[in-house]
């Protein structure tokens, strides 16, 4: 440790912070400890008229991200976003985000992931202030770029990268939380 750096600052920067968009096109980033991002879309399985959450691949990105960050699941938090019943998006649309917000709500239990969901109106007002604008997948890739610039997200399409930008601001909006 510097002589310069309080007790405080070492354990804080050793803290990971993971922000997962639960919904199909969703994704889970993690904070590492050292400001650098990781990223990933979230896996699914399509089954034609159907598609679930892929448990395994899924367990394997969180466990791969807590490895990444060089921590343990102790210096970890994941926070995911609440799945919001929305009046037009209809019954099958409001059962798949919740049926999507319990899987990561199970997963993460059964993995003995520190976790908590944050509603989506919540982490945007807070990652979104100052910032002009009704479009919020447009406001999360600025704020995005403007928090993280060297992120790079070649190699995503324009609806993964959607979801790793609001991974990418729910962890951020964890971790500004925390401090």
């Amino acid at each position: 440790m510097n002589s310069n750096e309080s007790p405080c600052a070492t354990a804080y920067s050793r803290f990971a912070y993971l922000g997962i968009d639960n919904g199909f096109t969703g994704a889970v980033s993690c904070l590492l400890p050292d400001n650098r991002v990781f990223a990933r879309p979230v896996k699914f399985i399509d089954l034609g008229k159907e598609k679930l959450l892929d448990i395994e691949e899924n367990r394997l990105m969180l466990r791969e991200m807590i490895a990444a960050a060089g921590t343990t699941k102790d210096k970890v938090l994941v926070v995911y976003e609440q799945a919001q019943v929305m009046q037009k998006a209809g019954a099958r649309n409001n059962f798949t985000n919740g049926k999507n917000g319990e899987f990561w709500r199970v997963l993460l239990t059964l993995e003995q992931i520190p976790f908590m969901w944050v509603n989506p109106k919540d982490w945007q007002k807070q990652m979104f202030r100052g910032v002009r604008g009704d479009d919020t997948k447009v406001m999360a890739a600025l704020v995005r770029r403007q928090l993280f610039p060297e992120f790079d997200g070649s190699g995503h399409n324009r609806s993964q990268m959607e979801g790793i930008n609001d991974a990418i601001l729910i962890a951020a909006c964890a971790r500004e939380n925390r401090k």
